[in-house]
């Protein structure tokens, strides 16, 4: 995917950054959201699954039939 490595340098040659063309940044960014999608569902599956067989939630038929109406 990288096409050439340009990296920047300091004066004595110690490289302090990269160059990268937009689409590998792009592709960069797109990865680092899904793995942030991923994470926040590894994180909340087990609690979700805890609190399912606990009975701690709500079907849509029943948050419909406590929501109140709007006011008009």
């Amino acid at each position: 995917m990288v096409k050439e490595e340009q990296f920047l340098t300091d004066a004595k040659g110690k490289r302090t950054g990269v160059l990268l063309d937009l689409q590998t940044y792009e592709h960069l960014r797109e990865a680092e959201e899904e793995l942030a999608d991923i994470r926040d569902y590894d994180a909340l599956h087990e609690r979700a699954h805890t609190e399912i067989a606990a009975g701690q939630f709500a079907t849509l038929t029943s948050y419909r039939a406590a929501r109140k109406p709007k006011a008009k």
